[in-house]
């Protein structure tokens, strides 16, 4: 068994129990009833990640030597991880304002980039290379609070964030063991295998949910290994290839920061327009909304291994057209088009433009 799989499976197998067995008295989850679902999906899933890759080292020697001989990044992450996890842990047991939580992310991918988690150059779909320079900071602590977010944005209904996590995981395991970073594809592996412990008490109709202590964690943790582990031969990121990969909770937080601010309305506050509402109004609020999310990652995903494996290649730009392509037939398809151009700002320009061109065309 390779490194990768015996992290995944440990990782399950400590993830299942301990989701299983704890029980915390959170805050009132999404359901409303007269018994609380509790929040505690983070400490399983960050036990579970933290225990995997140590456990791997006990069974097999060759995920000891990864361990050992690059163990900086898998400490550096359990610190600035555990930051991000402790204040969504906060939160899901009172709540703490959006500034309080965006800042601690802030100050955890700060650290995260002081310990040596950092983008430096990007490699661009086109082949040319962007020196980020004093900039590099500033694009780094953005990614990891822009996926942080996006996989707590997604995390609006039943299974959907933890299945999407195994998913990306799993990809960008592959895509960091093919690239020569076998710790970070244990790492990535550990993720998919706790996420995959706990989602059977997640899925449709959830006896546990996440909370901000599990979708912060995961998507944090995502954010940092898809840096760490996605440096190509030539010490650059192709950052595009997890972007791609993390494409519909990307495109999630996007579309609802962008039709807030249409509406004039805090892009930071919460609403019941996310793309699983949407996909919920048209099939029905089910496990179906869960398992479309998952075919939609799945096209995400493939796309991104397509991006990885024709890197540089003409192929690649095919690739790219047909996610671009994709992604706004999804954004048509869900009804986000007209949601923009209805907004409250666009209208607003409608109605002068409209004022503007009346006069002239009666003159």
């Amino acid at each position: 068994m390779t490194p990768e799989l015996a992290t995944f499976f440990i990782a399950a197998a400590v993830a299942l129990p301990v989701t299983a067995l704890l029980e915390l008295p959170t805050k009132q989850g999404r359901h409303v009833g007269p018994v609380a679902i509790p929040r505690i999906g983070g400490f399983a899933i960050a036990a579970a990640f933290l225990i995997a890759p140590a456990g791997a080292a006990l069974v097999s020697a060759e995920a000891r030597r990864f361990v050992t001989e690059d163990w900086v990044p898998y400490v550096g992450l359990a610190l600035c991880g555990g930051v991000v996890f402790a204040v969504g842990a906060w939160d899901d047991f009172r709540d703490r304002p959006w500034w309080l939580k965006l800042g601690a992310q802030v100050c955890a991918a700060a650290a995260l980039w002081g310990v040596g988690f950092r983008v430096g150059e990007l490699t661009l779909p086109t082949g040319s290379v962007l020196h980020l320079g004093p900039a590099d900071p500033f694009v780094t602590v953005f990614w990891l609070v822009l996926v942080t977010n996006a996989m707590n944005l997604i995390d609006g209904r039943d299974g959907i964030a933890a299945g999407v996590a195994i998913l990306a995981s799993a990809t960008m395991s592959y895509v960091a063991w093919d690239l020569g970073h076998d710790l970070i594809a244990m790492l990535f592996a550990a993720l998919a295998g706790a996420a995959a412990g706990f989602l059977p008490f997640n899925f449709p109709r959830a006896r546990r949910f996440l909370g901000d202590s599990g979708a912060y964690f995961l998507g944090f943790s995502l954010g940092a290994l898809s840096i760490a582990g996605f440096v190509d031969s030539t010490g650059r990121v192709p950052l595009y290839i997890p972007l791609v990969a993390l494409g519909l909770p990307i495109l999630d937080t996007g579309v609802a920061f962008l039709r807030r601010f249409l509406d004039r309305r805090n892009p930071f506050e919460p609403d019941q327009d996310h793309v699983h509402d949407r996909i919920a109004r048209l099939v029905g609020d089910s496990s179906l909304v869960a398992l479309v999310i998952y075919g939609l990652t799945a096209i995400f995903c493939a796309a991104a291994l397509g991006l990885h494996q024709w890197y540089k290649a003409a192929g690649s730009a095919v690739v790219g057209g047909a996610v671009v392509a994709f992604t706004v037939g999804l954004i048509v398809l869900l009804g986000y088009a007209s949601t923009f151009w209805n907004s409250r700002r666009v209208l607003s320009w409608r109605l002068r433009r409209s004022a503007d061109l009346g006069p002239r065309e009666a003159s």
